[in-house]
């Protein structure tokens, strides 16, 4: 729960309900960190919803999410170093 309370501090994630389903979903006003979860959460969703349809097997979908983001075909993303190590 507590990483869910600092996503919600530091990216803008809210706890909603959508009929009658308890839901998270993203502020993506509240800075462009929360804009980037955001994306990363889309792109998620798409690969889950390929599973679901069975355009895509268990197997890949494990590996997406054991490799992410190396397999993301959606976004491109760049590798950062900690803030810390400047």
């Amino acid at each position: 729960m507590h990483t869910l309370f600092t996503l919600e501090d530091n990216y803008g994630l809210k706890i909603s309900e959508i009929d009658g389903e308890v839901c998270l979903k993203v502020d993506v006003r509240k800075n462009k960190d929360a804009a980037r979860l955001h994306e990363m959460l889309c792109s998620w969703q798409q690969t889950a919803a390929m599973l679901e349809a069975g355009e895509i097997s268990k197997e890949d979908y494990d590996k997406w999410r054991y490799h992410y983001p190396e397999f993301d075909k959606a976004q491109n993303y760049v590798k950062v170093p900690p803030q810390d190590l400047f």
